[in-house]
């Protein structure tokens, strides 16, 4: 059986790969919430680059599959480069294939829709960090995959934004969804069989466009979510733009469909195609 470590295995993505990883041997690193389960965990910290090689010789997998580090908070950030760069240096040291998780924030949503070697543009700290590991990525690990995914959602659990606008359909809270920023929304399941199926596909390396295969502003996305939850969109939920907020955020985030349509057995299906999946 080939082994695999999984980083970020008690996030949203980490726990939906470790629930579909049949057939692998999963090492579950993770920071400071164990990811539960019957699975080898270990406590680590991508920063400290005597640890990661330590633990990545002890679990000898065949792959490593790295989701850790979000935008959650400004630490989270700041790991994003040094974790990036000490996986990359073990992969190309050992052959290890590594499928390296980015964004689509790093493009600035300003000349879409961005193929898989569009040049990268990113607005914020965090599309800024993501922008630099692939570049660290790409320089010592150029077999790597780097995957980019767009909001990744799901209903079983909810992902975090999607708790979020529920609990405000709930409570009559006031939540607003902007109509001028569209993203690809990958469902998460879809993403999770891709990472996988990439593991163990070295043939494929290099920038990975991931979104979901529609195009939805946040507005039309987040009516879809409440109606699959049989959710009213009250007078509390609301269309609003990122301009009106004083936000400077990514407009237009759309991904050319590109390797992914062409490479990957894993469909990344679009909202209403696996809603309706969902629901048969």
């Amino acid at each position: 059986m080939k082994r695999l470590l999984l980083t970020g295995s008690s996030g949203y993505l980490g726990q939906r790969v470790l629930r579909a990883a049949q057939g692998w041997e999963v090492t579950a690193a993770y920071f400071s919430r164990p990811p539960g389960g019957q699975f080898q965990a270990v406590a680590l910290d991508l920063r400290d680059g005597p640890a990661v090689r330590a633990a990545l010789r002890a679990a000898r997998p065949d792959a490593i599959i790295h989701t850790a580090c979000s935008n959650r908070n400004a630490e989270q950030i700041r790991a994003i480069r040094p974790a990036a760069a000490h996986l990359a240096q073990f992969a190309a040291e050992t052959g290890v294939r590594l499928v390296h998780v980015s964004t689509d924030l790093v493009f600035d949503g300003e000349q879409a829709p961005y193929t898989d070697e569009a040049p990268l543009s990113p607005l914020g700290d965090y599309g800024q960090a993501k922008a630099e590991a692939e570049a660290i990525v790409r320089r010592a690990c150029p077999n790597a995959v780097i995957v980019r995914p767009s909001l990744i959602w799901g209903l079983d659990p909810l992902d975090h934004q999607t708790r979020w606008l529920a609990e405000a359909a709930r409570s009559g809270g006031p939540a607003t969804l902007f109509t001028d920023e569209i993203r690809c929304p990958v469902f998460v399941a879809d993403l999770a069989e891709a990472l996988l199926e990439l593991s163990a596909r070295p043939e494929v390396a290099g920038p990975l466009n991931a979104g979901g295969a529609q195009a939805l502003n946040r507005w039309a996305f987040g009516l879809r979510l409440l109606a699959a939850l049989g959710l009213p969109a009250g007078a509390n939920i609301t269309p609003g733009t990122s301009r009106a907020a004083g936000l400077v955020r990514a407009r237009d985030q759309t991904l050319a469909p590109g390797r992914a349509r062409r490479e990957l057995r894993a469909p990344l299906r679009g909202v209403d195609e696996a809603l309706a999946a969902i629901n048969t």
